[in-house]
Formats: structure tokens, sequence, C-alpha cells
């Protein structure tokens, strides 16, 4: 009896901490609760665990009082300037509200997996989906994936699959290149599965249920924690800058003077502050340094694929922007105009061709005074003519779209295809 007494209260805490936290994970109760205030400030945090988690996102999509819509992008939505989207959307009551989903790094295949953790805010929803050329490099660019990928992205789209389709088989097949995949031996065999085009069996689907509710758990617990005072520190000091009036005329002139305020340290209207630490310790280094830059061929554009695949299931009314590049900039580090409209040019064909016809192309502008913030990055005026495609979009609401899916864009041949005219008609 005392021998038994004595494996008890060496075990018997450690057996009663595992009950404890196993009842915790598989509670069928949330545990995380976000105000109003949490929510406006995650928004615009930029935070990791937002992106790679399900709570927060669907916290703010599900929010009674602000209509919450999907931004994404990537580093461009960083430049919380006055005339940012966010900015303008808060200080003039508009009937939406941005929820920044991106920054450096993120490109399509994170932004697919991300979608596959808010699907019923995409279901007949709108969204912004801003795209920057340069994810299109030729050399896989994935080195940002692992910071922006969580299991239960993964878990998610296993348990979206309903009949394993052309996209969900080549997702397999990108998630098999990702080490965070092939170091766990559970979610190797289920997208392998699906690789070869093999339904997942009931034993397969009761062990992603058991898995989602966990890794939601852990997502309420902790995703947020990250606190980020963005909000307070960049969106309400730009608010109180703002003209009374939602007026473009007067957003261009205040647009104009801050600008210049920003941007007189240098000959390329980059804001002085970037310059300054980014740009000229290194200026003569980066004279022709992007004369080998070329966006016109990259497994990018099917990662793209996916993504429109996504809104075209989920019948999501979608205006699509195309960044510029800082013409001052790409002429003195030698960036090939004539490439990089080809490759604009080429992602144009894909959307157009399918039936997304919501397109901003800013592409050209890049010239245009106090147009970008920096080399690469809208700012300013360039956020004023977004807002004149992105404020119109929204008043009118939620549009039933028509889209034509096209499986070839998954291939290799247009991956590699040089948008050259001929090349692009030809192309079915």
């Amino acid at each position: 009896m005392l021998k038994k007494r004595g494996l008890w209260w060496i075990f018997g805490p450690v057996v009663l901490a595992f009950v404890m936290v196993t009842a915790l994970f598989l509670a069928p109760f949330s545990l995380s609760y976000l105000s109003n205030k949490d929510i406006q400030k995650a928004s615009v945090s930029f935070s990791k665990n937002v992106f790679k988690g399900e709570s927060v996102k669907m916290a703010a999509f599900n929010n009674s009082k602000t209509n919450y819509v999907p931004f994404f992008g990537s580093s461009e939505l960083l430049r919380l300037d006055s005339m940012h989207p966010s900015v303008l959307a808060a200080k003039y009551r508009r009937n939406y509200q941005p929820f920044l989903l991106g920054q450096a790094g993120t490109e399509s295949l994170s932004h697919y997996l991300g979608m596959q953790e808010m699907t019923p805010a995409l279901h007949k929803k709108q969204a912004v989906f801003i795209i920057s050329q340069q994810w299109f490099t030729k050399r896989d660019s994935k080195w940002a994936f692992p910071q922006f990928y969580s299991p239960l992205q993964t878990v998610n789209w296993l348990r979206n699959i309903k009949t394993i389709t052309p996209t969900d088989r080549f997702i397999a097949k990108r998630l098999l290149e990702q080490k965070q995949i092939t170091d766990n031996s559970f979610y190797t065999r289920l997208v392998t599965k699906i690789k070869n085009n093999e339904p997942l069996s009931e034993t397969d689907q009761s062990l992603l249920i058991l898995r989602n509710r966990m890794l939601l758990r852990e997502d309420q617990l902790f995703s947020n924690f990250t606190v980020s005072n963005n909000w307070d520190r960049q969106v309400e000091p730009a608010l109180k800058s703002l003209p009374k009036t939602d007026n473009v005329s007067l957003l261009e002139r205040e647009a104009m003077k801050v600008a210049k305020q920003q941007t007189g340290n240098n000959e390329f209207g980059i804001q002085n502050s970037f310059f300054r630490m980014r740009v000229k310790p290194s200026l003569k280094k980066l004279e022709n340094s992007q004369s080998h830059f070329d966006y016109r061929q990259s497994d990018e554009y099917s990662d793209f694929q996916a993504v429109l695949q996504e809104f075209a299931k989920e019948n999501t009314d979608v205006l699509f922007i195309i960044q510029p590049v800082n013409r001052k900039w790409s002429k003195y580090t030698g960036l090939s105009t004539k490439r990089y409209y080809q490759s604009v040019d080429k992602v144009k064909k894909q959307l157009k061709s399918q039936g997304f016809n919501q397109i901003a192309d800013f592409s050209h502008d890049g010239g245009q005074k106090y147009f970008m913030q920096d080399t690469i990055h809208m700012g300013w005026r360039g956020w004023i003519a977004a807002d004149t495609e992105i404020k119109p979009f929204f008043a009118r609401g939620y549009q039933e779209p028509t889209y034509h899916i096209n499986d070839n864009y998954l291939s290799k041949k247009w991956q590699n295809l040089v948008p050259i005219d001929n090349n692009l008609k030809n192309f079915k």
C-alpha cells in the first residue's frame, strides 16, 4: 500500500497535469476573447502569429461592429503613411476597414495556405489583392515560407478537400518541397496521398479533426499575445493630419505637402529615412545592380494560379492592384523596363483570360512625383490613386463574379513562357 501511495505521489501530478492540458486543448469552447480594440490593433499589426493563425482573423471577419475586409499583399502594406488604405477608411468612416494580411516575404503560396483558415471570409465576399512583380523571380524564392507557415494551415487545407483537383495536386507537390512538411511523417503521408490523387480515409479525416482542435486551441491561446502599437503609433496621428472632407483634390494637396517634406535628401523621390538607412550606404554598389533582374519566368505564376482558383471556388469578388516600381530608381539600378512590363502583361493575361477583370494597373505610374514611398512600394499619391479604385469597389458592394479557371496555368509551360505578344496570345 505504501509503495502504491509512493508511486502516486511521484506520477500522480504528472498524470493529472496531462489530463488537464488534454481537456483544455479538446474543450469545445473558445479559449480567447478579443475586444473591438484588440481586433482594430490586429488589423494593422503585421503579426506573423495573426497571419499564420485562424482565431484572430475570423474574429475580425465576423465582427458585428466593423466590416473588416481582407487586403492581401506583402511589404507595401507596412507603408502606413497618412494616405494608406487603413488610414483613409478609418478617417472617413468608410463601409469597410482593411485587415492587412502580408508583409515582406508573403507570396502566393503563403497566401493560399492562409486562405484555408478563413474560407467563410472569402465566400461570396469582397477582397483586395496587391501584386508585386518582385514575387515572380526565376529562382524559387520561398525563403520566407517557414516564417508564415503553420501546421494548422495544412490541416485546414486537407480538411477542405472534398474532391481532389489539379490545384490540390499542385499544392501537394509544392508542400512536399518544404522542410516543414517533410520533417513530419503524418503530414508527409497525407500530402503524398493528395499528390497521388488518393482520397484520405475516414481514419485520416478523424485524425485531422483531432489535430485541428488541438492546433486551434494553441492558436487561440497564443495568436493574440503579439502586442502591436501600429494603430496608436502610426494610424491615430495620421488620422489627425488628414482633411476633414473625403475629397481627392484635398488629399492630393496634403500628400504633396507631406511627401515633399519627407523626400528632400535624395534625387529618387525616396523617403528620407529609407534612403539614409537602406540605400545611401550602398548607393554606388547598387548602380546597375538590377540589370539581370527578370520577372517573366517563375514558378510563382502557378502559385498565383492556386490563389485564383481559391477565389473562384469561393466566388470572391476581388480587386487586384498591380504596383509600379520607382522609375528613377529602376533606371539607376538598370532594371529592364521592357522585361518588367512583359511580366505585368503575363500576370494580366492570367487574370483576364479567367474572368478576373477588376485590375487596377499602376505599373506605368512609377515615374509620377511622390507616387512611390521608396524603391518598389507605393506611398502618398500612389495610395490615393489606389483609393480611387478601392473606395468605389466597396461602395458598390459584392457582385457575383463569373470565373473560368484554366488549369494550364499550373503548368511548367506557363511558368517558363516568355511573355512576348504571340506567346501570350497563343497560350490556351
